[in-house]
């Protein structure tokens, strides 16, 4: 290679250098640099949007703590824990989840595939009057306002 390099004219030579340089240049754009700047990028995307999210769980919370401070009364119920659920999940004018189950002999579950947060939190400050206690939650943000929830409440 070196003999072919050493037989080429000057003009060449240098064509072959600055397009070597260039293919270099090109390899560590697309090899390194690219995918560095991109991932970088997702990662603070992601960042943000979990920061959101977080935001969101926390003003929800406040407002279950100021839902809660304001109505401290104590309600009563002999019904089953699910049955009572599916009755305060009607008196909020919300629609039905997707599942709701018995749990034990004091317990339930709950499933909602898209359900509004705000109204999710006030449902769930009435059933702990009640005596209900969330003994799991998991929330995914779906769009603005909405939610995917997963529950288990028990009586306490």
């Amino acid at each position: 290679m070196k003999e072919w390099y050493l037989r080429q004219s000057p003009r060449d030579r240098m064509i072959v250098v600055v397009v070597s340089a260039l293919t270099i240049l090109g390899l560590i754009y697309a090899l390194i640099w690219h995918p560095m700047t991109t991932s970088q990028a997702r990662a603070q995307q992601a960042l943000v949007s979990k920061s959101e999210t977080l935001e969101f769980v926390r003003r929800g919370a406040a407002q279950l703590k100021g839902a809660n401070a304001g109505s401290s009364q104590r309600k009563t119920s002999d019904k089953a824990p699910y049955l009572l659920i599916d009755q305060v999940i009607r008196q909020a004018s919300m629609d039905p989840p997707e599942r709701v189950e018995p749990s034990g002999a004091n317990g339930a579950r709950v499933q909602y595939a898209e359900v509004e947060f705000d109204k999710l939190v006030r449902v769930l400050a009435e059933l702990e009057l009640y005596g209900l206690q969330v003994s799991t939650l998991t929330i995914s943000r779906k769009n603005q306002g909405t939610v995917s929830a997963r529950f288990n409440m028990e009586r306490s």
